[in-house]
């Protein structure tokens, strides 16, 4: 996981309707986003840094709401292919 908060990302002006989460928990594998459900949509990124060429399964996206286990959702598993130049 890239760290947003130590480094500016350039070339980023696509993203859209970007949500800034109420509190964020980086680790090296892994981004936990902490936001409160209001009814709107929210969209949030994240982004890696490859280090290695090669196919790696990428785990779904998961939400789930802190005290109500049947608001919950998992999506956009797949596979990831880094090549080297």
């Amino acid at each position: 996981i890239e760290n947003p908060r130590l480094t500016s990302l350039p070339g980023m002006n696509w993203l859209t309707n970007s949500s800034t989460p109420e509190h964020q928990d980086i680790r090296d594998d892994r981004i936990n986003l902490f936001s409160t459900v209001n009814g709107n949509t929210k969209t949030f990124y994240y982004m890696v840094r490859a280090v290695s060429p090669g196919q790696f399964v990428m785990g779904p996206i998961s939400a789930d709401a802190m005290y109500n286990g049947e608001y919950r959702s998992y999506h956009g598993a797949g596979i990831v292919t880094v090549k080297m130049k």
